[in-house]
């Protein structure tokens, strides 16, 4: 019950993120996906049901902001990463921070081409969408991503040094 209560308030804290202050500090029109990390997260701590609710309820803020006709897109999307991330978590892989963070790199550009596809670009578009809108995203979130990544390192060392 704790860790829902507490995934509840990291998703609004995410979603606040995500909609208020990612405009505010966006570089070069590159923005952070808040909501991809905090599902990345999600999935790689508790599996793929975890990472697909995560990934549905993000993709579905994601897609109250998208052109109506593509509405589902980033639902889609998020839902199929945090349902991949998440297997890693079932088949008793133990990540350290630069697994993670290849992780999240990974997901990024799927998660993007899998939304490319679904809106209908074709593939000179979806190579070209990767270049210059998918490459300067997934590096701001990846920045971003690490730092929380480490910070979250830090507490589980500090949690298993308690139990020793």
């Amino acid at each position: 019950m704790l860790n829902f209560i507490l995934y509840s308030i990291l998703f609004f804290v995410a979603a606040v993120l995500q909609t208020v202050v990612v405009p505010q500090i966006q570089i070069l029109d590159a923005q952070p996906s808040f909501l991809l990390i905090l599902t990345v997260i999600a999935a790689l701590r508790h599996g793929t049901l975890a990472g697909c609710l995560f990934g549905f309820f993000s993709g579905l803020l994601c897609d109250v902001y998208a052109p109506i006709e593509w509405f589902g897109a980033f639902s889609l999307s998020y839902c199929i990463i945090g349902f991949a991330v998440g297997q890693i978590e079932e088949s008793f892989i133990d990540l350290n921070l630069l697994p993670e963070i290849i992780v999240l790199t990974i997901a990024y550009f799927i998660k993007d081409l899998i939304y490319f596809i679904a809106i209908g670009k074709k593939s000179d578009e979806i190579l070209q969408a990767m270049a210059y809108i998918s490459f300067p995203n997934a590096i701001y979130t990846l920045s971003l991503g690490a730092i929380f990544f480490y910070l979250l390192s830090l507490g589980v060392k500090k949690k298993m040094n308690i139990y020793k």
